[in-house]
């Protein structure tokens, strides 16, 4: 009896396994302060974009207000009081967006540009200047455009104060309230002053 056979290799597959360098890296530990940093950076940064982009909503809200408010005629008291209460709203939102600015500018610097904490100088000095930018920062081109949109509506806004200013001379309390609007203005155009550091700001188109 003849018996055929055929003769049928099993195959065989090649198990690769991890060189030492592949296995060091895939179980090397993260360091628990690095990721710590990463997510207080994207916690800010969000937090810092969120806060522009509210600030900016105001300020075109504040304009259509204007808009309306030009189309009526108001009586000099009540139209002050409106007015001083959207130079206030101005100037927070104003403020909103400059601190915005500055978290986001933070970020973006290398750690040898923060300060010495031995610094020489008084610690109420160094409080003012936390108050601006980094003197590296630069403005981008939307920002710039917003900048000088809450530059440009103060002085609108301003202008219609010092014509109510103009109308009642006679009212102590219409000059109070003019005056503090008429500040609140000066603190908005301060504030996208300082927003480009010591350089300043001085890319304002009416």
């Amino acid at each position: 009896m003849i018996v055929g056979a055929n003769a049928i290799p099993a195959q065989t597959t090649a198990v690769q396994r991890p060189t030492p360098a592949q296995t060091a890296v895939a179980t090397a530990p993260q360091d628990p302060a690095t990721d710590a940093l990463a997510k207080l950076d994207n916690f800010v940064e969000s937090a810092a974009l969120s806060r522009k982009a509210f600030a900016e909503e105001r300020l075109a809200h504040l304009k259509e207000q204007m808009t309306t408010l030009s189309l009526f005629d108001m009586a000099p008291g009540f139209l002050a009081g409106h007015t001083a209460r959207m130079a206030k709203e101005l100037e927070s939102a104003a403020t909103d967006f400059a601190r915005a600015f500055k978290a986001l500018a933070e970020l973006e610097q290398p750690a040898s540009a923060e300060p010495a904490s031995d610094s020489p100088l008084p610690a109420a000095y160094l409080e003012v200047l936390a108050d601006e930018a980094p003197a590296s920062a630069r403005l981008k081109s939307e920002d710039v455009e917003t900048a000088a949109s809450f530059m440009s509506t103060a002085q609108h806004l301003r202008s219609v104060v010092e014509m109510i200013a103009s109308e009642t001379r006679d009212s102590a309390s219409v000059q109070w309230v003019t005056d503090s609007a008429k500040a609140s203005t000066s603190r908005v155009n301060d504030l996208m002053a300082g927003l480009e550091g010591p350089s300043g700001f001085n890319k304002v188109f009416w």
